[in-house]
């Protein structure tokens, strides 16, 4: 294949579009990393430690590459997932709407809420409750003119400023319920990916700079999230104590409320979600599909992008049971050797488990459950295991599973 421009890609007949697992896998990687420090606190966090320069220099470098983009692009995926998964629900005759209804209440339901009371940054609660404002508009945005998702999303993210100004401050409602709006703008973002003609059966022979453009695109919008950023900070500075402490907290130790202020940064998040989710997601593409090196180390990852809630449910369980006892003592780097340690391993096990069976443990159940009858686990003999990076997991073609969620609303 060509370097430039991107050569297109067409999915095969059982709808799975490459590069997206091996992003989804990435996308988790960033957001366990960024959340070790947040299921224990760190050594740091805890004033027990000085946080030195080498701490300070890691945290900022992962803060800048990871923090609100991965969760962005684990949103856009899940997006592009869905059109794969109502498309295919309609080839079989099923009823498309309730399949996605039921998938996310078990979603919620039965990883979400659990997960929530051992881990207060849990978003799966979040997640789903998401995808459930995004299903009923799944008819109008699979039809018409393919730009009908973009302007979705628009709405959707100018009406995400105004909840995060104006609703109550809490950070358990802040995790649940007021960053839907803007994550049902990544949703429809995803939506608008999966309908390009790249994507699509129907594309043309022709070579695609889409890749490069989601780059370019994801440059852009990460830079003006930046400029919003800085403007919350120039116009609504936050007033510090001698000891460094936000003067006038409140019973709950939350700053003094400024609405300009959460409206500047809640665009700024987004802008910059989006930029990175579309850096990202345009970078991988374009290396999937510029040569032969690139897709098979990529393609590694597939994978894991294929058992993401079984590696992020896996990975709280890890850091409770290894970190817990000695939470206020563990160093911020220490922490974040160990959530890469257990990428190196789940990554691992997930290749040994992708030969042998065709989806990881927890996907098992949560398809089960949905599609409400048994359905299989154990790879046939003769089933091929693909080499090279594939589409958004097996709910894009069964409808059954789902991409990754995410930790918190800062990963």
């Amino acid at each position: 294949m060509t370097d430039s421009p991107t050569a297109p890609v067409h999915p095969p007949s059982g709808g799975r579009v490459p590069f997206l697992d091996a992003a989804r896998a990435l996308a988790m990687i960033g957001v366990v990393l960024m959340n070790a420090p947040a299921v224990v606190f760190s050594a740091e966090m805890a004033g027990e430690r000085p946080r030195g320069a080498l701490t300070s220099v890691v945290d900022a470098g992962l803060t800048l590459l990871m923090s609100g983009k991965a969760r962005a692009l684990l949103m856009v995926i899940l997006g592009a997932g869905a059109v794969l998964a109502w498309r295919a629900a309609v080839r079989r005759g099923g009823a498309p709407m309730a399949l996605m209804l039921r998938r996310y209440l078990v979603l919620g339901v039965l990883f979400g809420v659990p997960h929530l009371w051992v881990f207060s940054g849990d978003i799966l609660t979040h997640y789903a409750l998401a995808a459930l404002v995004l299903a009923p508009l799944m008819p109008l945005l699979v039809a018409g003119s393919r730009a009908r998702p973009l302007f979705a999303a628009a709405v959707f993210f100018a009406v995400a400023p105004v909840v995060a100004a104006f609703a109550p401050q809490s950070h358990e409602l802040e995790t649940v319920v007021v960053l839907v709006p803007q994550t049902v703008g990544f949703f429809c973002v995803g939506v608008w990916l999966a309908r390009r003609p790249e994507t699509t059966a129907d594309a043309s022979a022709g070579p695609s700079r889409l890749p490069l453009r989601l780059v370019v695109l994801g440059l852009v919008g990460h830079a003006l999230g930046l400029v919003a950023m800085l403007a919350a900070d120039l116009f609504f500075p936050l007033e510090l104590d001698a000891d460094g402490v936000p003067v006038g907290l409140g019973p709950d130790g939350m700053p003094p409320r400024e609405p300009g202020s959460d409206m500047l940064v809640s665009v700024g998040g987004t802008l910059m979600g989006l930029g990175g989710a579309l850096l990202y997601l345009g970078l991988v593409w374009w290396l999937v599909n510029r040569g032969r090196t690139s897709a098979r180390v990529l393609g590694g990852l597939v994978p894991l992008g294929r058992m993401t809630l079984t590696a992020y449910l896996g990975s709280t369980l890890v850091f409770l049971a290894v970190m817990g006892p000695f939470e206020g003592r563990v160093p911020l780097l220490a922490q974040y050797g160990l959530a890469a340690a257990y990428f190196v391993v789940v990554a691992l096990a997930a290749r040994w488990w992708a030969r042998r069976f065709l989806l990881g443990p927890l996907e098992w159940v949560w398809r089960g459950l949905t599609v409400l009858r048994p359905v299989p686990m154990r790879r046939p003999a003769a089933a091929p295991v693909a080499a090279a990076p594939a589409g958004p997991g097996e709910a894009d073609r069964t409808a059954g599973t789902g991409g990754g969620p995410t930790r918190s609303p800062q990963a």
